[in-house]
């Protein structure tokens, strides 16, 4: 499998789950993120707007990853780079953010945690697809 689907495939899936954090009623207000009982906190304000950031910027990242599989413009593969890291900035200021201010430090480093494991196991897959179709 092309490598850049998979990239489209976990920016879209970035995208999804960030929406779905901020409009999911998990959160200790008694609302989504961004809904007018949460929004009494200061804090849920700012951790929301920097959350739907991120996941405007990994969205339009995703988009421009298509257009490097379709028209494989070359500048696309850059601009998605920098996109997913500015997304990773926007994503990290608001979960520090949140934690710094809930102080539940715990949960968000088994988060990281796990995102990295995660991560690392879909290079490893794809390195591993790559050295399979090399052969010996």
């Amino acid at each position: 499998m092309d490598r850049k689907i998979v990239y489209v495939v976990l920016a879209l899936s970035a995208a999804f789950l960030f929406f779905f954090a901020i409009g999911y009623d998990g959160w200790r207000c008694g609302g989504s993120i961004l809904s007018p009982s949460c929004l009494r906190l200061s804090f849920n304000e700012v951790t929301g707007a920097l959350l739907l950031t991120a996941g405007l910027v990994i969205l339009i990242a995703g988009i421009i990853l298509i257009l490097l599989i379709i028209f494989e413009y070359s500048w696309s593969a850059i601009v998605a780079c920098v996109l997913a890291i500015i997304s990773a900035i926007f994503s990290i200021a608001g979960v520090f953010y949140y934690v710094d201010v809930d102080r539940v430090w715990s949960p968000f480093i088994a988060t990281a945690a796990m995102t990295l494991t995660i991560a690392l196991s879909i290079i490893l897959i794809l390195d591993l697809e790559v050295t399979l179709e090399e052969g010996p």
